[in-house]
């Protein structure tokens, strides 16, 4: 990876955004962030140390991720993503959502939860369950077993 002036100017944009959503309580995604308890790690208070660090691995497109999502901004906890690799690693669960658990919906014809993930663009069908926690177990060990980077429901 080239470390030329724009990738630079891109970089210190991504450390901006960062530091505003963990530390700027008006700013909109704080709630998700610093609100939480996220923080930044003390060596990335430094734009010019974030920059280094990541500069060699940035690919245009991407995203900075956080790996683990309840954990905080780090070397060790970072990966540039594509958008789809970050909706399937979120803990933020729609507020549309009746069960309460990831992949995990109300199947009214059958009167059972139904437990479903999307892989790849593809709804794969996990089974229907009577109680919404077991579908959610279904959704967690699917996630598991096939290694996925989508985040589990922790039941």
């Amino acid at each position: 990876m080239n470390s030329n002036k724009s990738t630079k100017q891109k970089l210190y944009a991504i450390w901006c955004t960062m530091h505003r959503r963990v530390y700027n309580i008006n700013d909109k995604d704080y709630k998700y962030y610093g609100a939480k308890g996220v923080i930044v790690c003390n060596e990335w208070h430094n734009a010019e140390t974030f920059i280094k660090e990541l500069k060699d691995s940035y690919v245009p497109g991407l995203t900075l991720d956080r790996i683990d999502g309840d954990k905080d901004y780090c070397f060790d906890n970072c990966r540039w993503a594509t958008r789809t690799t970050q909706s399937c690693n979120t803990r933020i669960i729609m507020s549309t959502n009746t069960s309460g658990y990831r992949g995990v919906s109300y199947d009214k014809s059958k009167n059972k939860w139904r437990s479903q993930i999307n892989v790849n663009k593809k709804r794969v069908h996990l089974g229907y369950f009577t109680i919404a926690k077991n579908a959610a177990i279904a959704y967690d060990s699917y996630v598991i077993l096939n290694n996925l980077d989508h985040t589990i429901n922790n039941v």
